[in-house]
């Protein structure tokens, strides 16, 4: 059954654009390792302590995050405890730094770092488990819109005003590269699961794909009539899905650019879209205050979720597919049931 899980209400002061999962499962490796290592302890001691420098704050148990950006300049981290048709949203760490409203955010695979992006043109990075801020990106003068994790998280990008797509180590922040989209202001961007490919989606309705190991545009496709508000790729990453403010969604064949089908079926601007890692189905919002489900392979709305009253400007499908945290104008976070 569709139906919602929890509603929190004015969970920041201002409106909020951005959410994400994470997923933290500890490494029974090296955990083993680790009591290998206290088992023969003296052998090598500085390689222990070095172990534990970096494990210490890992907790020892598996956990599911929820990260919402605000425009009221937080970072807001949550903790999702529950299965099947119940769960409870509890608050984990305010993540204070940002001097203007937060605009994305996203969780590394692993389930360790959020990243944030900024009105204020800075990118920060946050140890999930602590707060703590581990980096500030300084990516001046222009906003960091979109900012996305590599699909091993190593990396991060982030497009811009400027039309540039700029990619930063996450070990230290430092500049790799600088991808160009010929000065279309960049406001989506995504990276293929394989890592082949980052797209992007601009304000003009263009979107740009790249080669990730050449750094070369690949394909650039006149996709919608107004601004990309969100872009992704098919967990087989065959496929590129687009949301616009034209209202309607595009799907792409990444191989051949060619136009898969476009869907419709919101009143007004559609703000972003996510493909269940499952690839059953996607997930859009909208500014018609709607959260739909739709079915992948028919290609078809199959339920519509009406619980915000304003606003959805970010919904994403939890790891294991069964679960949309949506965020909105509203202030509110709400995390809905999807069955698989």
């Amino acid at each position: 059954m569709f139906s919602l899980l929890t509603k929190r209400e004015n969970a920041h002061s201002e409106g909020i654009w951005a959410c994400a999962w994470g997923h933290f499962v500890p490494d029974e490796k090296n955990k083993e390792a680790a009591n290998v290592d206290k088992e023969n302890e003296g052998e090598d001691k500085e390689n222990q302590e070095r172990r534990d420098d970096n494990d210490q704050n890992l907790p020892e148990t598996e956990q599911r995050y929820i990260v919402t950006g605000g425009l009221d300049d937080l970072v807001r981290v949550w903790r999702w405890s529950g299965d099947g048709v119940e769960g409870e949203l509890t608050p984990l760490h305010t993540l204070e730094g940002h001097s203007l409203g937060v605009i994305s955010v996203d969780v590394n695979a692993a389930g360790t770092i959020a990243a944030s992006s900024s009105l204020d043109s800075t990118i920060r990075l946050w140890d999930l488990h602590t707060g703590e801020q581990l980096h500030m990106i300084d990516c001046g003068p222009v906003e960091a819109w979109s900012v996305v994790f590599s699909p091993e998280g190593s990396l991060i990008a982030s497009g811009n005003h400027a039309g540039k797509i700029n990619v930063y180590s996450v070990d230290g922040g430092r500049h790799v590269t600088t991808l160009d989209t010929r000065g279309r202001f960049t406001y989506s961007i995504a990276y293929s699961r394989d890592g082949k490919y980052i797209a992007s989606g601009a304000i003009d309705g263009f979107i740009n794909v790249f080669d990730v190991e050449s750094g070369k545009l690949v394909h650039t496709l006149e996709g919608h009539a107004m601004t990309i508000r969100s872009i992704t790729f098919s967990p087989d990453s065959q496929l590129l899905l687009t949301a616009a403010d034209d209202g309607h969604m595009k799907m792409y064949d990444i191989k051949s650019s060619n136009l898969a089908c476009t869907l419709s079926g919101h009143g007004s601007w559609v703000l972003s879209v996510d493909f269940a890692p499952d690839q059953q189905h996607f997930t859009s919002s909208s500014s018609d205050h709607t959260v739909k489900v739709w079915d992948f392979a028919q290609r078809n709305c199959v339920h519509t979720f009406k619980d915000h009253h304003d606003q959805v400007w970010c919904a994403k499908y939890s790891q294991d597919s069964s679960k949309i945290v949506s965020v909105s104008e509203d202030k509110s976070v709400i995390v809905f049931n999807s069955p698989v």
